[in-house]
């Protein structure tokens, strides 16, 4: 295709898109299971600018940055998780939302989880079938995924587009975007391919995400449709995953919600014996969280929470809690709520809850940060918060994802006046050196606002920064304001963005 045909095709697409919408819905809703970035933050008032850029980010020879942090997982190990400049997510929102209606209905939406669920409890069936895809959004294959687009919106140059995009943002032809709701659209398309496959066997089948349930009659037919689905998942690319993947008869998955809303019912009814309705819902496959409380019951909850978080400390310390619980799982399961419960509430928890959950499981470690940052208004525990910080950082285990959460954090508190907070002052500031371009630029804007920002670490900075980070380190530099006159020249001249982020950041 020559290049006004090329020229052609993508002013047609750009007709068919609402990239405005897109850098509204970018800019005001931060990743998933991450905090609103300094990246994105710090183009608040850029919308026009990015706009434009995610128009040019269309053409196939425009470059996109790519970074790869890792996250960790809900048990062991990590996740690595490719995230793009600013103005490429805008792009990838727009093209994704503009076919939105032709793709596979949202597998996460309101009330799937639960039906997910209640597929189990069915009494028809002997067996329930597990079917979980290992590193699903990896090995996506974009040939695969284009001959889908293709399929159910007949529109090449969409197709074509969203290709293109995948395949600059990744190495080897393979993967999605994750955090964000257009790779989650994307990847339902995908599976859905294996859940046709599926379904053409006259066998009930229920997906939730990339977590497949599939009710058989006996032993023989359960072992068949796990051989079945492993082989035709392979010629997609993808592999089931061995922990998560397995055959239960359906009064065992039953009992296992039986005793869930018995070790529940046992914590609100030693806080109050006429407890009502308390209502609810399990996310992210194994948090539950509150829906709806009615009034008369939130200090029975709030009683039921602190023995939750008790129990947990005995647990940890290796003394039998008060409470009798079916498995420590059961009871871990719940510490999150009981954290959200109390930070709500306005009521303390120990550092050490923190410490001890942080370092058994460090993907808990956002529902922490969520909690200090409810509570950072209260300047009578600024010196607190600080030290907290300071533990959790010492205790170890915190990938990248965590410094960012804790960068966050520590760019949100008021300054303290204790040795606890020059010490995570300055570890932010040795972040400044660290090796994920997303970090650095956090900890730049930390240091900035506490006034720390050098010459010396600016030039190197702007030395490792692309596209993702530019811009943040430019407002940082405006947020410190005392830089060297010819470095702030040399960054506010090198562009749009720059500018504007660099004005946002006085401002900030």
């Amino acid at each position: 295709m020559n290049g006004r045909a090329v020229e052609k095709m993508a002013n047609s697409i750009l007709d068919n898109l609402n990239i405005p919408k897109a850098v509204k819905t970018v800019l005001g809703k931060p990743l998933d299971r991450l905090p609103a970035l300094i990246t994105d933050r710090s183009l608040v008032t850029s919308h026009e600018t990015l706009a434009r850029l995610a128009e040019i980010a269309l053409a196939p020879d425009t470059g996109i940055s790519v970074e790869t942090i890792t996250m960790p997982k809900k048990k062991f190990g990590h996740r690595p998780i490719v995230i793009s400049d600013v103005a490429s997510r805008c792009l990838y929102v727009a093209l994704v939302d503009s076919i939105d209606k032709q793709l596979e209905p949202d597998s996460r939406g309101e009330g799937k989880w639960e039906l997910f669920e209640e597929f189990a409890k069915d009494p028809s069936s002997e067996y329930i079938v597990d079917i979980d895809i290992a590193a699903c959004y990896e090995f996506i294959d974009h040939d695969i995924l284009h001959r889908e687009l293709l399929m159910r919106t007949m529109d090449y140059g969409k197709a074509d587009a969203i290709s293109s995009f995948l395949k600059r943002c990744s190495f080897n032809g393979r993967g999605l975007p994750q955090l964000s709701t257009p790779s989650d659209r994307l990847a339902d398309l995908y599976l859905s391919v294996l859940e046709r496959q599926l379904l053409r066997h006259k066998l009930p089948v229920i997906r939730y995400a990339d977590d497949f349930r599939i009710r058989v009659e006996n032993w023989e037919m359960a072992n068949g449709v796990i051989e079945y689905a492993a082989e035709y998942a392979r010629e997609l690319g993808l592999i089931l995953s061995s922990d998560k993947t397995g055959i239960m008869r359906a009064e065992a998955h039953r009992g296992r919600a039986r005793n869930r809303d018995i070790l529940q019912k046992k914590y609100f009814d030693s806080a109050k014996s006429r407890l009502t309705l308390i209502q609810l819902v399990q996310r992210d496959y194994d948090d539950v969280e509150v829906v709806e409380i009615p009034p008369d019951d939130e200090k029975a909850l709030t009683e039921s929470m602190r023995r939750i978080i008790a129990d947990w400390k005995a647990s940890v310390a290796g003394r039998q809690p008060d409470m009798e619980t079916y498995k420590t799982t059961e009871l871990r399961r719940m510490l999150p709520l009981a954290i959200t419960v109390l930070q709500k509430d306005n009521i303390r928890i120990e550092p050490e809850v923190f410490t001890n959950l942080v370092f058994r499981e460090p993907v808990r470690l956002e529902r922490v940060c969520k909690y200090l940052l409810s509570r950072m208004d209260s300047f009578s525990e600024t010196e607190e918060n600080w030290s907290l910080v300071r533990k959790i950082i010492e205790a170890g285990r915190i990938g990248p994802s965590g410094r960012i959460w804790l960068l966050h954090v520590a760019g949100k508190l008021p300054k303290g006046s204790s040795v606890d907070c020059d010490w995570v002052l300055t570890w932010a500031g040795g972040q400044c050196s660290d090796r994920h371009e997303m970090v650095r630029a956090e900890a730049a804007w930390v240091s900035a606002k506490f006034g720390a920002l050098t010459d010396d670490m600016t030039v190197e900075l702007l030395k490792t920064s692309t596209k993702i980070s530019e811009h943040a380190i430019a407002a940082a530099m405006g947020r410190q304001g005392n830089l060297n006159a010819s470095l702030r020249k040399s960054v506010v001249n090198a562009g749009f963005l720059n500018r504007e982020a660099f004005a946002w950041g006085e401002q900030n």
